[in-house]
């Protein structure tokens, strides 16, 4: 019953005289159109506060489960302060599912801490812990009766007081900005509810992630390290809202890693369902795998990424420049089967593809950093003048998103129009005038796009209460020999929050500005026509070069430079010398297949065939297809009927020296 406090009743307050015995006495006094009763803690009077009264609480208490006679107790709250009063009610866990409840609870706010303290099952040996921990769960008994207590619940406690104290909020506020908190510090993003709802016994993503999140915090830590983690955590979430310890996250990613790998989650969810318990054990095993994927930089693995290749980024990892495949929705070692206990329908933002695919190790498909297009968050509204005419090449966040970056390509190929890419830059700066931009200056950009930019970015700069807007604009070189040249330009949008300080995207010692020509290749010219440095991945150390041979064109008097191969008669004919030496240079054959290409470049089945290769100082993987190829050049089609293409990419097992960068 929520209790009203009016003039009326103050006045009778302040006749009331009472007496103290045997430890504690309760006033109840009544008058006027309202009735209140003092219960120790908060005044009952107070807006928003209400006595809890004759109230029964009841529960389960889990890291893994506590142990039967487990202490539990009910902690009175000052309705305002948050404050202990000191009295508390005190009951035990009645079974190793670890369930409780307490009967006749009296509070004089409904604002309590629920603790436990015990022993509990360990989910990761599947038995009873040698040691003791305590876990806590602040609630608002005034609309429960059940209340569950588990690390989530725990992790929250101190960050909820921090923000309710310092900040001033109001408890429901602070329970559910703290509550996302803690998911996002474990990559796991969702509306799950309240934590105290959560129940590892039950189904549910909201389950899944707490039974998640008590297994990498347990991971390989005995109880006293398990303790040790979960102070540092509360004490990391509480003043900064994140948990900034990348030594304790990455320990726990390298462990993540391994057990996922060899399986050993299937055991995790064994040892739950043998405690008899739960009649389906949420699927946790996905936010296990999503925690250290995110911590190795890799990002999601579905089928948009099959068989791409990333590198393990985190320098603090014991994996760190491992490399990694994408394949069937799992992120694994490349020449290591995918063990991992996880599904694939469990795999975070995974699907299946309509085709079967194939097994083998297949690296490619782009390799790039950027996030595909429909998962680029819009930019932000300041930004508007961005219009559907620029295309979105990626999306980077950094500094648990205090840096977020764009990149956009401008309107169009503008083909053989230098002009019209100036006009069009040019009036992207005037229109960024009218909003308050300011030109920073010309520096040597930092643009993860493609090898054929300028050497110098314009930028320009506009700050907004806390927050600063930067960007940087580089022209895009013109280049093309069967289409002619095609001028557009660059843009990178970062915005950067609460004064934090920019991260660069491009380290300039990396291969970004390594040009120089892998000599493993050199036999490669012999066997071409042109070759380019086609594209290049930060991330993953990786360029790759693509090479073409286009054979008996109808208009070959226009491509001197081909050679008469014309007496071929075969696509797979042209291609055979070069087959021919590719194991003299050292590739070994993987596969060939074929495939049909449904582009305007081919009227016919494209043949590939594939082939590795790896020296200490990096992989090589070589894919050569053949098919009839057609160019449209200035309005008349050229086609070359035995032309191939090869690719080569090279994946550097370290960055180049200091001698590889350019100046």
């Amino acid at each position: 019953m929520r209790k009203i406090m009016n003039k009326e009743w103050i006045m009778r307050r302040k006749q009331i005289i009472g007496c103290l015995a045997m430890g504690a006495v309760f006033w109840a006094c009544s008058g006027g159109d309202s009735d209140s009763m003092d219960l120790g803690g908060g005044a009952s009077g107070d807006a928003g506060v209400t006595a809890v009264v004759d109230w029964e609480v009841a529960g389960v208490s889990q890291k893994g489960p506590f142990v039967t006679g487990s202490a539990v107790t009910v902690q009175e709250l000052d309705g305002v302060t948050l404050k202990q009063t000191g009295k508390s009610f005190k009951g035990s866990i009645k079974s190793d599912k670890g369930d409780f409840a307490i009967k006749d609870i009296n509070l004089g706010s409904q604002y309590a801490i629920l603790e436990a303290s015990g022993y509990y099952r360990d989910e990761i040996s599947g038995k009873k812990s040698s040691g003791m921990v305590t876990l806590r769960a602040l609630t608002d008994l005034s609309n429960r009766k059940t209340v569950n207590i588990n690390l989530l619940t725990h992790l929250e406690y101190e960050r909820v007081m921090y923000l309710v104290n310092k900040k001033k909020m109001s408890i429901a506020d602070a329970k559910a900005q703290a509550e996302e908190e803690v998911l996002a510090s474990f990559a796991i993003e969702g509306d799950f509810g309240e934590s105290e709802d959560l129940n590892i016994f039950e189904s549910g993503d909201g389950n899944a992630a707490l039974l998640a999140v008590s297994v990498l915090m347990q991971g390989d830590a005995d109880e006293a390290g398990l303790t040790e983690r979960i102070g540092e955590f509360s004490i990391s979430l509480a003043e900064g809202g994140s948990w900034d310890d990348a030594d304790t996250k990455t320990a726990i990613a390298d462990w993540a890693c391994d057990v996922d790998l060899k399986g050993s989650l299937s055991t995790v969810r064994k040892n739950v369902e043998d405690w008899k318990y739960a009649d389906t054990v949420p699927a946790f095993e996905k936010y296990v795998t999503n925690f250290w994927w995110n911590n190795f930089g890799l990002g999601v693995c579905n089928d948009k990424r099959e068989n791409e290749t990333k590198r393990n980024i985190n320098k603090l990892s014991n994996l760190y420049n491992e490399y990694f495949v994408c394949e069937k929705g799992r992120w694994h070692i490349p020449g290591d089967e995918p063990l991992s206990s996880s599904s694939v329908e469990n795999a975070p933002e995974s699907s299946s593809s309509e085709t079967p695919l194939s097994s083998i190790y297949d690296p490619f498909v782009s390799s790039s950093s950027s996030e595909p297009e429909d998962t680029i968050p819009p930019l932000p509204a300041e930004l508007d003048f961005f219009d559907s005419t620029y295309s979105f090449d990626g999306y980077r966040s950094f500094g648990e998103g205090k840096q977020e970056v764009w990149f956009l390509t401008s309107p169009g190929r503008l083909v053989n129009d230098r002009e019209r890419r100036d006009s069009i830059a040019s009036a992207l700066v005037n229109l960024m005038g009218t909003r308050g931009f300011a030109f920073e200056g010309a520096i040597n950009n930092d643009s993860l796009d493609d090898v054929r930019c300028d050497t110098l970015s314009y930028v320009y700069s506009l700050k907004k209460e806390n927050v600063v807007y930067k960007i940087s604009i580089t022209k895009e070189l013109g280049m093309g020999i069967m289409y002619g040249s095609s001028y557009f330009f660059k843009v990178k949008v970062v915005v950067l929050k609460d004064g934090f300080e920019e991260l660069p995207t491009t380290d300039y010692s990396s291969l970004r500005f390594f040009k120089d020509f892998p000599e493993e290749l050199a036999f490669m010219e012999d066997y071409s026509s042109t070759k380019v440095r086609a594209d290049y991945d930060d991330d993953s150390l990786m360029i790759s070069w693509q090479f073409r041979r286009n054979v008996d064109s109808t208009n070959s008097q226009m491509y001197q430079f081909l050679p008469d191969l014309s007496k071929e008669k075969t696509a797979e004919d042209a291609l055979k010398p070069l087959l021919g030496v590719l194991p003299d240079n050292g590739f070994t054959f993987v596969k060939s297949d074929s495939l049909g290409r449904n582009s305007n470049m081919s009227d016919s089945v494209v043949v590939r065939y594939f082939y590795e290769m790896e020296t200490p100082a990096a992989r090589f993987m070589l894919r050569a297809e053949v098919g009839t190829v057609a160019y449209p050049y200035f309005g008349v089609t050229y086609t070359f009927k035995y032309g191939y293409t090869v690719d080569v990419n090279v994946y550097y097992k370290q960055k180049p020296e200091s001698k590889g960068k350019t100046e």
